[in-house]
């Protein structure tokens, strides 16, 4: 038997791979089992926002804090474009308060990165409804950042360049002066004025 000693060594270096894989796969089982049930989380949360904000009253929309209420009324638009065969007719057929709504959720979302953050990262429908949504809210401190972004992501506009150093100028000064909660502020107002629009 001793001339099969190797053998031996064989067998341990198994067993510490064995035991390297099965730490390895209780990790990501693990870390499976934590993505799984925040998503479940995520998931819970949507439809507690989508219940609560289904029908929208004036007792309501004053007693919401600014961005859940938007998250709120966003989460009822989502659940139709998701239920829909045809989510861009979906949307095509939302009233324009609904257009403006959507539009300005996603607005903020990804603005905290910077206009071209938006701009990239969103279609057509999206792009076109900006300006309209932040007029409607009467936004107007940083339009003027927000058109000169948008000329730039027109692809149909042949007198202005996609330039990356301009672009990242006019992020520059766009996040110097955008402020999150005077927009969730005014968006909460307009709100409060279109609720039958909201509630159709």
């Amino acid at each position: 038997m001793a001339e099969y000693w190797y053998l031996w060594l064989v067998l341990a270096a198994l067993i510490i791979v064995t035991a390297v894989v099965i730490f390895f796969a209780a990790r990501a089982a693990s870390s499976h089992n934590a993505q799984t049930k925040k998503l479940l989380e995520e998931l819970e949360h949507l439809k507690q926002l989508k219940d609560k904000y289904k029908v929208l009253t004036p007792e309501l929309v004053n007693s919401s804090d600014p961005s859940e209420l938007l998250e709120g009324v966003n989460a009822v638009m989502q659940a139709k474009l998701e239920k829909s065969d045809s989510p861009e007719q979906t949307f095509a057929e939302f009233n324009e308060v609904q257009k403006n709504l959507y539009t300005l959720y996603y607005f903020l979302e990804d603005s905290t990165q910077g206009l071209s953050f938006f701009f990239k990262n969103n279609g057509t429908e999206l792009r076109q409804q900006i300006l309209p949504a932040l007029e409607a809210v009467k936004e107007n401190d940083f339009s003027p950042f927000v058109k000169r972004a948008y000329d730039m992501f027109d692809e149909n506009n042949e007198e202005v360049s996609l330039g990356q150093t301009e672009l990242k100028l006019i992020d520059s000064q766009f996040l110097s002066i955008f402020n999150t909660d005077k927009l969730l502020t005014d968006i909460k107002s307009y709100i409060s004025d279109n609720l039958q629009s909201l509630n159709d």
